[in-house]
């Protein structure tokens, strides 16, 4: 009897002692022919036990296997989400900075429309003149607030709300308050 052949049978090796059986139980037994002996497992895809090469457990990852493609897979998956939310951001933007455009030419025209409306009352005296300065104020107030926001675009008035919201808080809870409380009798 040989090394090579202890039961005279003509082929295959015996595998070396330190070497695992399960990974080498093809090329080891005779006639199998890429199949494994009775009871060995046998794991698809042509790696494992039965290949000749030893099982990978999901690491090492290889281009074909299944594990590889599902992690390229949610990469991608993870690049295409954060282009589409890059692309949301830039519109959102941009809509944020029409509307900003929008509100600017609002509050110019109702400053214009409280000076003319109130621009009779001089001359009639007392409650009349009174009410043309309270509406000049107004008017000064809405050229102010014009001002402001044509200076400035959607990322620079979140950061100056934050400010204001940080530095008075109560004053910021309130007013957010009577403005839902306004916002829910106009939508009635």
């Amino acid at each position: 009897m040989s090394e090579r052949d202890p039961f005279g049978s003509g082929g295959g090796t015996m595998p070396p002692p330190s070497t695992d059986f399960a990974s080498t139980a093809s090329a080891t037994w005779p006639g199998t022919a890429g199949a494994s002996p009775a009871g060995a497992p046998v794991v698809a895809g042509g790696q494992g036990a039965g290949s000749g090469q030893p099982d990978q457990g999901g690491q090492g990852d290889q281009g074909g296997t299944p594990m590889a493609q599902a992690k390229e897979q949610a990469t991608q998956a993870l690049d295409t989400a954060k282009e589409k939310a890059g692309q949301v951001a830039e519109q959102a933007t941009a809509k944020a900075d029409q509307v900003i455009g929008k509100a600017v030419g609002g509050l110019d025209q109702a400053a214009d429309l409280l000076r003319n409306k109130t621009e009779g009352l001089a001359g009639q005296g007392g409650a009349g003149e009174t009410a043309q300065q309270i509406a000049g104020q107004a008017a000064g107030h809405l050229d102010t607030a014009a001002r402001y926001l044509e200076g400035k675009d959607s990322d620079q008035l979140v950061a100056d709300l934050e400010g204001l919201v940080r530095r008075k808080p109560t004053e910021s809870l309130l007013v957010a308050a009577g403005i839902g409380f306004l916002l829910s009798r106009i939508v009635r």
